[in-house]
């Protein structure tokens, strides 16, 4: 059988899914506007209903990007009819789930408002169905610029919606209206894209075999999604509305830094998914671990720094107790960008069962350690349970890794990253009880990046994208 040469990957590659993500810094300036226009307490209602949206967008399968873009990378004509398949599949899987959600909410009792606006929002799922598994065939094909032009569509739409939500109010009806324009937009130009891109030729393809092999990612997702907004729906029924709103904030600014992740990782993931598992490709993810990993200090030093004064510029002073909120909640990042490596790894190698156990055990301590402790210590238990959780989460995962592959990925340079780290946030925690605390940890987060340069940590991460290219078979399905 001839061999072929996958191409490594490219740096450029990486900066454009790292720009596809930052479109979605567009989505967080909207949820600002609309927490700042709506108030603590009626978005506290927006934040559970879209946290519900997203139970039902993962129970559908959004997990099936992931599943496409690694088929794709392996055979163009499969994805594409594979992503035919799971478009129509899903579609009707969201049918199911939206009829149960709106049935379990009239059980709960929530007021008929919230139930209404719930079922307007889950129109959502329809063209997600399409844009998420075009983006995901894109992926599997390296066309990154693409997968830009989708959440580039999707983000200006939102934003034109934060405009008139700040200058024509419209409440609840608003913010509604724009999230379902936003993601019609997107699945207009996904339609677009994807009839472009069609292969001529079909591949026959077995409705049980595709039901066989996605239904894995519909388990994980569901789990995984679960486990991860779980405490907002717990925070609604146990704590209020504005508990809800007040953590919601936070944990929107804690999901945005999967930004970076995103873009260095799914732009390894075809070169992995490809090859076998090798010394090269070991190195490759084990210096996307350090990168990641001293990103990850950055951000927490820099939330440190500057999250009480941001929050209340774009918030104002009722959402004071978010600023606490996200300097909590950020403690998470690290373990989070540990668990998207470790993640990479196991869909690379075809371990993505692994993901349901994982999840499940995630959802058993969240659940558990919220109910428990939401009633007595409200928001705070919820965002000290998350970092918990995802500790559970990147230890479970590397745990597998380690029998399967015969050893854990270790981040490069982890130690003397996070001996300067340490130190420096030492210093910006006392200096800042002594001097101006915003000039202290300024000088102190600029040190940590001149550490990272002068000792070579992020010429090394170059290498990423310099590794041979790697022999591969072509893959039959």
């Amino acid at each position: 059988m001839k061999e072929k040469q996958v191409s490594p990957p490219k740096f450029s590659d990486t900066i454009l899914l790292t720009g596809s993500q930052l479109a979605k810094w567009l989505r967080l300036a909207f949820v600002l506007v609309a927490a700042r226009v709506l108030g603590p307490v009626t978005f506290g209602v927006y934040a559970l209903m879209f946290s519900l949206v997203e139970f039902m967008a993962v129970a559908s399968g959004s997990g099936y990007a992931d599943y496409l873009s690694r088929e794709t990378a392996k055979d163009e004509n499969f994805g594409w009819e594979l992503a035919m398949r799971l478009i129509l599949l899903r579609t009707g899987i969201a049918v199911l789930v939206v009829t149960a959600a709106i049935g379990i909410l009239s059980l709960l009792g929530y007021d008929r408002p919230t139930i209404v606006a719930t079922a307007w929002m889950s129109l959502t799922l329809a063209p997600r169905s399409l844009s998420e598994a075009v983006q995901g065939v894109l992926r599997g094909m390296a066309r990154y610029v693409e997968v830009l032009v989708i959440d580039l569509s999707l983000a200006m739409t939102l934003v034109v919606g934060a405009g008139y939500l700040l200058l024509h109010g419209g409440g609840l009806v608003a913010a509604v209206s724009s999230e379902l324009a936003a993601a019609c937009a997107a699945g207009a130009a996904a339609l677009i894209l994807g009839l472009w891109f069609w292969p001529r030729h079909r591949v026959p393809l077995e409705t049980s075999s595709v039901l066989k092999k996605s239904a894995i990612f519909n388990a994980y997702g569901f789990l995984g999604n679960l486990y991860d907004r779980f405490d907002v729906v717990l925070l609604s029924k146990l704590a209020g509305n504005f508990a809800t709103g007040i953590y919601s904030v936070a944990y929107r600014a804690l999901g945005m830094t999967q930004i970076f992740g995103y873009g260095v990782l799914y732009a390894l993931l075809p070169s992995l998914s490809r090859g076998s598992w090798e010394k090269s490709q070991q190195q490759q993810i084990e210096r996307a671990m350090g990168l990641l990993i001293s990103a990850s200090f950055v951000i927490i030093l820099a939330t440190m720094v500057y999250a009480g004064p941001v929050v209340r510029l774009l918030l104002g002073p009722s959402y004071a107790e978010s600023a606490v909120a996200v300097k909590i909640l950020i403690w998470a990042v690290s373990f989070r960008f540990l668990n998207y490596c470790f993640n990479i790894v196991l869909l690379a190698t075809g371990q993505e069962r692994v993901f349901v156990a994982t999840a499940a055990v995630c959802l058993a301590v969240n659940l558990v350690g919220n109910l428990v402790f939401i009633p007595k210590y409200s928001w705070w238990a919820a965002a000290i349970i998350t970092i918990i959780t995802d500790l559970v989460s990147a230890v479970k995962n590397g745990w597998h890794i380690r029998i399967s592959l015969g050893r854990i990925p270790w981040p490069y340079g982890l130690f003397r990253s996070l001996i300067a780290f340490v130190v420096l946030l030492s210093i910006t925690i006392v200096g800042g009880k002594m001097f101006d605390p915003i000039v202290v940890g300024t000088i102190c987060l600029l040190m940590f990046l001149a550490f990272l340069q002068l000792t070579g940590i992020l010429s090394e991460f170059a290498n990423i994208w310099h590794v041979q290219s790697v022999p591969v078979a072509k893959l039959s399905q």
